[in-house]
């Protein structure tokens, strides 16, 4: 019997997927924030973030297999001692940050969608615990869990763009673009952007650098879902307006339109892609997320 499983490239590009689902598209907000506000110019801003993302995935990849490494500890390992702490450190740091922001939108989602005392406690620890099973399993799971990131923002922005139905947006006043049609801005915001999320990235790609045989094209096709992605968000968000963008989450106002139905699609979503940045950033956390195997190859003389 043939048994199902996904190349080594794809599996490099789905995990860099799934540990930026959360950073990435999860909300709305941080699409408004590097690529909405800057009206026509942002397709621009998105094109340079996903390339940037791709090229940065791909590169990272590439020098994981030359030096055989599969953590970033590893990774790091040819620096000298005080830039490879430098970096090692401010890495932890983001990925701390990262971590706890996928926390803090999980308890979010919890108080808003569990009918019970501390909902948002129950939210922290169901995210918690389905980060720490995919790590247990030394994050076999998370290609798959980035393969159905990936189909779920997808149709997810694009029935939101198709829908012509009105939103509804009860604010008085006028939404005001400050970096409108701006190429510096959205230069600047794109690599932010794909700068913010390679590193955010950089665990889950490096698990599985060693099976892409081709790194530039597995970052390659990084950049382009994630940029199939953006391309369906933004296509949603202009499909509410400039009010749309001043709000703290606009997706939420968009799936408004559905009713209930569409506010807990709207929940499950935001919480699946918490759940699997999590996972990715508790993998640069924990060192017993390494794998073993790959250990043994580096440390034999």
């Amino acid at each position: 019997m043939r048994k199902i499983g996904i190349e080594g490239g794809r599996r490099v590009a789905l995990a860099s997927l799934a540990a930026v689902a959360g950073t990435g598209f999860a909300s709305g907000r941080e699409l408004t924030a590097f690529f909405a506000q800057l009206g026509r110019c942002a397709w621009l801003s998105a094109v340079v973030a996903s390339a940037f993302f791709g090229l940065a995935t791909g590169l990272l990849c590439q020098w994981a297999r030359r030096c055989r490494a599969a953590s970033p500890d590893e990774a790091a390992r040819e620096l000298g001692p005080a830039a490879r702490r430098a970096v090692l450190a401010l890495h932890r740091l983001l990925l701390a940050l990262a971590a706890a922001a996928m926390l803090a939108g999980a308890a979010r989602m919890g108080a808003l969608a569990l009918p019970m005392r501390l909902g948002w406690l129950w939210g922290i620890l169901a995210a918690l615990l389905a980060a720490l099973l995919v790590n247990l399993g030394k994050l076999r799971a998370l290609p798959w869990l980035g393969a159905l990131a990936f189909a779920a923002g997808v149709i997810w922005y694009t029935a939101l763009a198709l829908d012509p139905s009105p939103t509804r947006i009860f604010l008085p006043g006028e939404t005001v673009l400050a970096l409108e049609d701006s190429v510096p801005a959205a230069v600047a915001l794109g690599l932010l952007y794909g700068a913010m999320n390679a590193c955010v990235a950089a665990p889950a790609a490096l698990r599985f650098s060693r099976g892409a045989s081709r790194p530039l094209r597995a970052g390659a096709l990084s950049g382009g879902m994630l940029f199939a992605v953006l391309a369906a968000a933004l296509a949603a968000l202009k499909r509410g307006g400039r009010t749309l963008l001043a709000q703290a989450m606009p997706e939420v106002l968009l799936a408004a339109r559905w009713g209930l139905a569409g506010f807990w699609l709207c929940a499950g979503f935001a919480f699946f892609c918490a759940c699997c940045t999590l996972s990715a950033a508790l993998a640069g956390l924990l060192p017993s997320s390494r794998p073993r195997g790959m250990l043994n190859v580096i440390n034999r003389p």
